[in-house]
């Protein structure tokens, strides 16, 4: 990936992904399919990156299938040279708000979220990111 306008590109020891998701999102085929495209993408754009770090707060609905992914598919992406791992976020149960903000500025390079219909939380985290100038990709269910 080469930034415009200079003459090299930036990489990343570890590529930090941010997700959000609706405790009503049901759909894992979704999000199997979401997060490899996006390690399949990012790796033919930067070849020798190839550490991944999703960082999120496990509540139920896609974020904890983020944890069954992860489990998942962590010994097959390591024997094709991948690291994947998760840092998982429960620092304020009286405000769960700010964990939300405690994840965006742990330094994400990039944020998936998963959205359902009247969902207020993944709406939020939607202005957070775009207010902090995140990249990110939105997937509807």
């Amino acid at each position: 990936m080469v930034a415009q306008g200079l003459p090299f590109s930036f990489r990343k020891e570890i590529m930090r992904i941010a997700v959000f998701g609706s405790k009503k999102w049901s759909n894992y085929n979704e999000i199997i399919r979401q997060v490899t495209l996006m390690i399949q993408d990012w790796v033919i754009d930067n070849p020798e990156d190839t550490r991944f770090t999703f960082v999120h707060t496990a509540i139920p609905g896609a974020e904890n299938m983020i944890t069954e992914y992860i489990g998942k598919t962590e010994s097959f992406l390591r024997q094709k040279g991948y690291s994947i791992k998760e840092e998982i976020v429960r620092g304020n149960k009286s405000a769960p708000h700010l964990n939300d903000i405690d994840i965006i500025e742990r330094g994400a390079d990039l944020a998936l979220i998963f959205m359902t219909d009247g969902c207020k939380r993944t709406s939020a985290c939607l202005n957070l990111i775009k207010e902090y100038g995140i990249p990110y990709k939105l997937i509807k269910d």
